[in-house]
């Protein structure tokens, strides 16, 4: 999230308006908290992905962010 929100020109929303629930989501509750692995849901407007010139952008931000992100957690938790 932090290294979202450093990133110019993007709005970030901290589960707007949607929680995770197992009543309303399952990858999250299935895949990510029951066998305990780290996980993240990131929703991104589909009128911003839905052609090759919008989806580029937001591949590398997020190629280059979520190993970032996943060093910023292992670090956290080795200490």
């Amino acid at each position: 999230m932090a290294l979202l929100k450093r990133d110019e020109g993007l709005v970030v929303g901290d589960n707007e308006p949607y929680s995770v629930d197992d009543e309303s989501d399952y990858t999250i509750p299935v895949h990510g908290e029951r066998r305990g692995l780290h996980h993240v849901a990131i929703e991104i407007r589909q009128d911003l992905i839905a052609d090759p010139k919008g989806q580029r952008p937001w591949s590398a931000l997020l190629a280059r962010l979520l190993p970032q992100a996943y060093q910023r957690l292992a670090s956290q938790q080795a200490q």
